[in-house]
């Protein structure tokens, strides 16, 4: 929970850094805008790492590996472990820094048309 609230903190400050960088000024326009960009960079990761995670690529892996093997490659490429394997991280945590970042940008884009 600790961890959630500091990146949504750290998101946050890059958010009003990037606002004042690009536009020169805070406007609720140039928050929507960058907002927009780093809650959908963080759930692309979370993404990412979930669909990963999953199993989903472990195939695709594996079967393009023995395409491009040379031929005294083989036990080499059966033995390396799948991605699924590999990556440990859990992407709970990047969902759930992301998506507040995204609710406060949804909620910043209904003020704006209002």
């Amino acid at each position: 929970m600790k961890r959630n609230i500091i990146v949504f903190l750290i998101s946050q400050l890059i958010i009003v850094i990037s606002v004042y960088s690009v536009y020169g000024k805070i406007s609720l326009l140039g928050y929507i805008n960058a907002s927009f960009f780093v809650s959908g960079f963080l759930l692309f990761i979370g993404g990412v790492v979930f669909v990963v995670r999953t199993g989903f690529f472990d195939f695709f892996m594996k079967s393009s590996r023995k395409v491009f093997a040379r031929k005294g490659q083989r036990e080499a490429i059966e033995s390396m472990r799948a991605p699924s394997e590999v990556l440990s991280a859990s992407p709970a945590w990047v969902f759930l820094a992301g998506m507040p970042t995204f609710i406060l940008m949804l909620v910043a884009l209904v003020l704006y048309y209002l």
